[in-house]
């Protein structure tokens, strides 16, 4: 055990040596420059080592704001995998019509601007809101086309597209894309419809800058999300005095039947330290005091707080002219979100996050079963692995293979230290018993297996946990998402009006290799642009793109 706790001090002494010399920023690229309240902004997001100019860096979370000059709108959080990650942010309906500045950064470098961030600039549209950014809306009153201050980019001859829509089957059509550089590359793509409202902004929009050329300054932290985000809590008591915390064991967990299961010490101050391998989307973490249950906390999710300032953001000019192709670009909006699901999109790859490894564990689905009204007689009857026991007036859980220690018990991925609770439940809620028979240690805490009680509903079966529990809202990185189109290819009953008809943001390419991808073919027709923007292996900047017409 102790030269458990020496191993792992270790790599985080090497880890944050390695931050104390590393140059990171971050780059963003999105599916395109201009959209509507209630569309998906989808990111790609690069991690450069500035000393050395490729991908990289050890920060393992990457915070996008989106600033007008009011100040930051909202915050998005991206996980890292070798300096690449992705994720979307659908755009809050309360979002005012104007441009936004796009300011990305690691924790490590994420104090205080010291320069103004140079980001990228994308429109947003409210059509259901009469909202403006104020000082940052133009109204020209002439019927002239209103036409954004981008500058196109130079282009790039490292990638050749081809599109081949005479090689569909009618709903769909493949693109090649061939790696002519030399050197691997790792890019988004994009296809997206360029419609009236793009016309009308102009096709570049407002950006000045490319990919490369976004950058700004902050001052060091000296603080790194080296594994994963570090989670900082202060835990006191109700009346208490926080210095009464120190050394005392405090779980944090996930709800949401995940394994995201954290344990640490607080100290003098009450605040208390977890390093995860990143938790995903917005979810209750759930704070458990180890000690008396009838002793009530109050906890206190801690956040820095910087200043970070975005260049000057252009103001954008609108017209009458722009008011049908809003509305029908709203309408399509609309009829997208109305039949939305999270199996149109694509998970792509992430960090491991669960900390039981690769056992195999013994999985009881209790509707195989002839049902028992008691927990008990279901755990004796047909969980052969497990085992109640009564020890010292407590109730426990016990696996079978030679155990010293109690079993980690964990309800719909949340811990229950009092395993009485969970022999009580209503086995009728239950719908799965999982037992892993394998030592496991969470910081200094050893257990003898783990034993997860999965409900129907992941509501805990209505559990009451005890005073000493405190459940505060999370808002966790972004599930690494793309939209490919096959989770709707060949429904008949999907209205694909989407604007973005194919986006994948992790495209690796090796050196003179090709890439090949299908594009469903929307409702909507007319012009069509795909964008391949990233970098390549040696940290060049790569940007090519084509249009075409979907009759």
């Amino acid at each position: 055990m102790k030269r458990y706790i020496q191993i792992l001090a270790a790599v985080c002494s090497i880890a944050f040596s390695f931050a104390a010399n590393a140059q990171e920023r971050v780059y963003v690229s999105t599916d395109k420059d201009c959209y509507l309240a209630g569309e998906d902004i989808w990111i790609s997001a690069f991690c450069m080592d500035e000393n050395k100019g490729v991908l990289g860096g050890i920060s393992k979370v990457a915070y996008i704001e989106f600033h007008t000059n009011e100040g930051v709108a909202t915050t998005v959080k991206i996980g890292l995998k070798g300096g690449r990650g992705c994720g979307k942010l659908q755009i809050p309906f309360s979002f005012p019509t104007g441009n936004y500045s796009i300011v990305a950064y690691t924790k490590l470098h994420g104090g205080n601007s010291t320069g103004a961030f140079n980001g990228k600039i994308i429109t947003i549209f409210n059509t259901l809101s009469s909202s403006r950014v104020e000082g940052g809306v133009e109204v020209v009153k002439s019927g002239d086309p209103v036409r954004g201050s981008g500058v196109p980019h130079s282009g790039s001859n490292a990638i050749s597209l081809d599109v081949q829509q005479e090689n569909g089957d009618g709903d769909a059509f493949p693109v090649v894309m061939r790696n002519l550089s030399g050197n691997a590359l790792s890019v988004g793509v994009s296809v997206y419809h360029l419609d009236e409202v793009n016309a009308l902004v102009g096709e570049w929009g407002y950006n000045g800058t490319s990919l490369l050329e976004r950058r700004g300054d902050f001052e060091r932290t000296g603080k790194v999300d080296y594994a994963g985000e570090v989670i900082r809590a202060r835990v006191t008591p109700k009346g208490g005095d926080a210095a009464s915390m120190r050394d005392k064991m405090i779980y944090m967990s996930a709800m949401g039947n995940t394994d995201d299961i954290f344990v640490n010490s607080a100290d003098e101050k009450g605040e208390v330290v977890y390093y995860t391998n990143n938790i995903y989307d917005a979810r209750d973490l759930v704070f458990e005091v180890v000690g008396d249950t009838s002793k009530a906390y109050d906890v206190e999710i801690l956040k820095d707080t910087y200043i970070h300032k975005a260049a000057e953001i252009p103001v954008l000019r609108i017209s009458p002219k722009m008011q049908y192709a809003l509305l029908q670009r709203g309408l399509d909006m609309q009829i997208v979100k109305r039949f939305e699901a999270d199996t149109i999109f694509n998970l792509m790859d992430r960090r491991a996050n669960s900390f039981i490894g690769t056992v195999q564990p013994q999985v009881y689905n209790l509707d195989d079963y002839t049902r028992f009204p008691v927990m008990e007689e279901v755990i004796r009857e047909y969980v052969k692995d497990l085992r109640v026991r009564r020890e010292g007036g407590e109730t426990v859980l016990r696996i079978m293979w030679e155990s010293r220690e109690k079993a980690l018990v964990l309800l719909d991925g949340v811990p229950v230290l009092d395993h009485s609770q969970v022999v009580k439940l209503d086995p009728m809620l239950v719908k799965q018993i999982v037992v892993y028979p394998r030592r496991y240690i969470l910081n200094n805490l050893i257990y003898d297996g783990i034993v997860k009680f999965n409900t129907y509903k992941d509501d805990m079966a209505g559990l009451k946990m005890g005073k000493n529990v405190t459940v505060e809202s999370h808002k966790g990185v972004q599930y690494p998402l793309a939209f490919l189109g096959s989770g709707i290819r060949g429904s008949s009953n999907y209205p694909n009006f989407n604007g973005t008809i194919y986006w994948n943001p992790l495209v690796e390419v090796d050196a003179d290799g090709t890439f090949e991808f299908e594009c469903v073919k929307p409702q909507c027709k007319g012009k069509f642009k795909i964008v391949v923007e990233g970098v390549d292996a040696r940290g060049k900047e790569i940007y090519t793109s084509t249009t075409f017409t979907i009759d």
